[in-house]
């Protein structure tokens, strides 16, 4: 009966299609046919693919030794095609540049003299390149392994070198040689997988897969895209897993593992009050009690000491008996040494030739010790780029050594427009004990007519350095001169005078002063025929108000260039200040 049933059926099916029109039959068809490619392709679309990808195509490993970094979660694209790691005699290096820039700046290397430098806190490191030993300060220490290297025209430094003065963990992976590294205060996203399951290149199931990782392993979240995530495993495989294969992530910052670095500084516990004094030759020094003669100057930076030679020797202009006056009126001498006077020495050689950087140092703190200063100033100016990383571990490797003899270091800095950014002050604050902002020469050769030092220009520098430097570590410095600007048909030109000169100049001239609520100064304007005389002075007036920004600002201390251009009785302006 059912045979009977089943076969009534087909007929009476096959009838209908057989009664169809011609066209509905051909439209039945192609639906049919869509449809079941359309089924088709769905289960292809959805079917995940087991086509992986190589990891040493991944990370582009050109280099037959080449180890791949892996820092905080992020690997960076090679800049070159020299490789950002090496695996060495079963030992993991590191490009020195790459280190520097991604991992810790303070590792400074020689490249003339082959020599590695590196300052804690209170140490200075030296290691030479193709040896095992090193120095801390005096102390000799011996690596399992050459520290530094070269490959391929690069510098390398051994990882467990690293590792005893940058706080950081890190595991060593094969096939490919990869290195992974969290430093100390890195704040990840850490997710369990809830099962096995793959990562791959890119989001979707389509793309190629990159490891395997198993239910309970741990990956670091990097970023979240809804249904997948883009993640990086224990052993550095960066890539994207579905994000229904993981537990909710936690937050979790990497612990130090080093001391804590401590940096010392030797504070006064009373508002500075500085003056630089202009030496030129050893004769002015007897100019001392004359110069200093009703002034309120707790400390006096004498112009001593100059860059002399490209193997680190100083030029030396210092008197014992100028310091020994000084200190009889409590005052302090800190000898400043600058870059600027003899010409023929190439800033960037001193500083980044370890043996001449050396010498510095050393001739500094044997003149700080001979003439019994009590710190030292450095003024160095027009700093090139070149010459950043040997100015910094100078400044480093001084104030080591000043710590070490009870001197007082700072540095004079400049504010916008001026080299200022190129000196690293988010580094210079821990070595220094005060930074001078040097907040004048706003308009200057060059430059069209204007303020030396008006008060937005004194706001601002103070501003930009209290974004790096604590405000107890910041001297204000400001100007006892000015600029007469002489403007003709075709030319405008400046010309520093001091406030008695210049006022004497005004009366010569006839001309008005007025006050200028723009710049915070007194100015003049003056016309000789067909010449032009502007000057914005520096006065009473706008000291007080420079003073009262480090007063709110509550900076450590103010300071003037340069003593012998002022009035005498700027100084009662200036006395109060420390009041």
């Amino acid at each position: 009966m059912k045979k009977k049933k089943s076969a009534n059926l087909l007929k009476t099916l096959g009838n209908f299609i057989a009664d169809m029109p011609k066209q509905m039959y051909i439209v039945a068809i192609v639906a049919l046919f869509l449809l079941v490619i359309g089924i088709g392709m769905a289960v292809v679309r959805n079917t995940a693919t087991k086509e992986t990808l190589d990891l040493s195509e991944y990370y582009n490993v050109i280099q037959e030794n080449e180890m791949i970094p892996v820092v905080n979660g992020t690997y960076e694209e090679k800049s070159t095609d020299n490789a950002d790691g090496i695996y060495e005699n079963d030992k993991a290096y590191l490009r020195i540049d790459y280190v520097k820039r991604i991992i810790d700046s303070g590792y400074v290397y020689d490249k003339t003299e082959g020599v590695l430098r590196y300052v804690t806190d209170s140490n200075i490191i030296t290691a030479n390149v193709d040896s095992a030993s090193y120095s801390v300060d005096k102390n000799n220490k011996s690596m399992d392994a050459p520290i530094i290297i070269r490959s391929n025209g690069e510098y390398y430094i051994l990882v467990d070198f690293m590792s005893q003065y940058t706080d950081m963990q890190y595991g060593v992976y094969e096939n490919p040689s990869r290195i992974v590294i969290e430093t100390a205060g890195y704040e990840k996203k850490v997710a369990t997988v809830k099962r096995d399951t793959q990562i791959r290149k890119n989001g979707g199931v389509k793309s190629k897969i990159l490891t395997t990782v198993n239910k309970k392993d741990q990956v670091s979240v990097l970023q979240n895209y809804g249904k997948w995530s883009q993640v990086v495993t224990k052993d550095g495989v960066i890539g994207y897993i579905k994000n229904s294969k993981l537990k909710k992530a936690e937050a979790i910052t990497v612990e130090a593992t080093l001391p804590e670095r401590k940096y010392n500084h030797m504070l006064s516990d009373d508002k500075i009050v500085l003056a630089w004094h202009q030496v030129t030759n050893s004769d002015a020094n007897a100019n001392v009690e004359s110069v200093l003669e009703g002034t309120t100057v707790n400390v006096v930076s004498p112009t001593w000491f100059y860059m002399d030679d490209n193997q680190g020797g100083i030029a030396d202009r210092a008197s014992s008996s100028y310091v020994d006056y000084c200190h009889s009126k409590n005052i302090k001498v800190w000898g400043l040494v600058s870059n600027l006077e003899n010409k023929n020495v190439d800033t960037a050689t001193v500083l980044n030739v370890t043996s001449a950087r050396d010498t510095l140092v050393n001739n500094l703190i044997a003149a700080a010790i001979t003439y019994n200063l009590d710190g030292i100033n450095v003024d160095i100016e027009t700093l090139p780029e070149s010459a950043v990383d040997g100015y910094i571990e100078f400044i480093k490797e001084l104030s080591v050594k000043c710590e070490n003899n009870n001197l007082v270091l700072s540095v004079d800095l400049g504010t916008m427009g001026y080299s200022y950014g190129n000196y690293s002050p988010e580094v210079l604050p821990n070595y220094v004990d005060y930074g001078v902002i040097m907040a004048y020469d706003e308009h200057t050769i060059g430059d069209e007519a204007g303020s030396v030092s008006s008060i937005t220009f004194v706001k601002d520098s103070v501003k930009s350095c209290m974004n790096t430097f604590p405000k107890e570590q910041i001297i204000l410095g400001l100007p006892f001169y000015t600029r007469l600007w002489t403007q003709t048909a075709t030319e405008t030109t400046p010309t520093a005078y001091s406030m008695e000169k210049i006022q004497e100049f005004i009366e010569d001239h006839n001309g008005n002063v007025v006050w200028d609520d723009a710049t915070g100064q007194n100015y003049s304007e003056m016309v000789d025929g067909e010449t032009t005389y502007k000057v914005w002075l520096e006065d009473a007036n706008s000291l007080s108000l420079k003073i009262e920004v480090a007063q709110k600002e509550e900076l450590a201390g103010i300071a003037f260039w340069k003593l012998t251009q002022e009035v005498p009785t700027i100084w009662q302006t200036i006395a109060s200040y420390t009041k």
